[in-house]
């Protein structure tokens, strides 16, 4: 690429017709489409694929690579990501009606997220005698942790379930036969739950479990409460469950582990429904989405900057800016080894490349 187009001049379609530059942009049309741009990209030199990554950067906030991961996402279904991808692969932490709930309009809340995900970390700003909360993996079986006393010490809700419309469901794991339907108690209780609230507005009740969108699989029945759903896959959240517990009982791990096989199973059953929840709320105004902090993605969008800044200097032909930007990073001590060797090595292919 010979000429430079100057940013007040960058015109996302006019670029698209050139030869020398692939960009994906938002209002990608198909997979198919999606598929060809990267394609291109990959096909493209690296001098190039540098020229698009900052016109990309330029006009979206994103490289070609992170807006291919992106706008895939919509396409989740026929995408090359397999369907199955929540059990492996994490998502954004999503809030729906979370302003509401937080300023008392709404009095219900479900958030959902498998066991390990950081659900109750999520909530623990929602504390005192006003609120309830209620973890849906407590509710079967509930007859071998907790008497009805304890039921009725321990909140109005579960009490008023289990010894009334839902005291057949007052049982141990002996009077429970595994292979029936498991949803049922799920389905009832959180119908249950939603006459409940509306008729206690007095107070704020909390749901929490994955059990919210396997057994409904309808999102919009939700629509009037709010919605938290943690984005962290199915793998992840069982390995912090299973290191959380490994230090006071082996044993328990192992029957973990023999768990997730079970429940993933059964939610690739129903990933569907996981999908369908996901895409419906993340395109609602209400909706806040909020990325997972990890020390992986801070050190990766430490050297994307860093990378964008390297593209910078080379599309304006400044090598100096480069080295300046190696001389900085070789004595950067708040970097780690690997972000210094990585970035270190994108300015001398950057250099190499002009």
């Amino acid at each position: 690429m010979d000429n430079l187009v100057p940013d007040d001049e960058i015109r996302f379609d006019e670029l698209c017709s050139r030869n020398d530059l692939a960009l994906i942009g938002e209002d990608v049309g198909s997979r198919e489409e999606l598929l060809d741009t990267l394609r291109k990209y990959l096909m493209l030199t690296r001098r190039d694929r540098r020229f698009s990554d900052y016109y990309s950067v330029r006009l979206f906030g994103y490289t070609v690579p992170d807006m291919f991961i992106k706008m895939s996402y919509r396409y989740r279904f026929e995408s090359p990501i397999p369907i199955n991808e929540t059990l492996l692969i994490s998502e954004p932490d999503l809030y729906y009606n979370k302003k509401a709930f937080d300023e008392g309009k709404i009095n219900l809340c479900f958030v959902i997220g498998y066991s390990g995900s950081g659900k109750s970390v999520l909530t623990k700003e929602y504390e005192g005698e006003d609120i309830e909360k209620v973890s849906l993996d407590d509710i079967v079986c509930v007859k071998d942790h907790y008497t009805l006393d304890e039921l009725k010490a321990m909140g109005d809700l579960l009490y008023s379930f289990f010894s009334g419309e839902g005291s057949k469901y007052y049982i141990s794991i002996n009077e429970r036969d595994m292979f029936a339907d498991r949803g049922e108690v799920f389905v009832k209780f959180i119908k249950f739950a939603m006459k409940f609230a509306s008729d206690h507005p007095e107070k704020k009740y909390i749901l929490e479990g994955i059990w919210t969108y396997l057994f409904f699989s309808d999102p919009s029945k939700f629509k009037k409460y709010a919605v938290y759903m943690k984005g962290t896959s199915l793998l992840k959240s069982k390995l912090r469950r299973i290191k959380r517990e490994a230090a006071n009982d082996p044993m328990t791990s192992l029957d973990r582990l023999f768990e997730f096989g079970f429940y993933a199973a059964d939610t690739t059953f129903r990933d569907s429904n996981v999908d369908k929840w996901r895409r419906y709320f993340e395109k609602r105004p209400e909706t806040v989405m909020k990325l997972e902090d990890n020390k992986f993605k801070t050190i990766r969008d430490n050297i994307m900057a860093e990378v964008n800044n390297i593209n910078d200097c080379f599309v304006h032909g400044d090598a100096d800016g480069i080295k300046e930007i190696m001389k900085n990073t070789e004595n950067n001590g708040d970097m780690n080894i690997t972000e210094r060797a990585f970035i270190v090595e994108e300015c001398k292919k950057a250099i190499a490349d002009m």
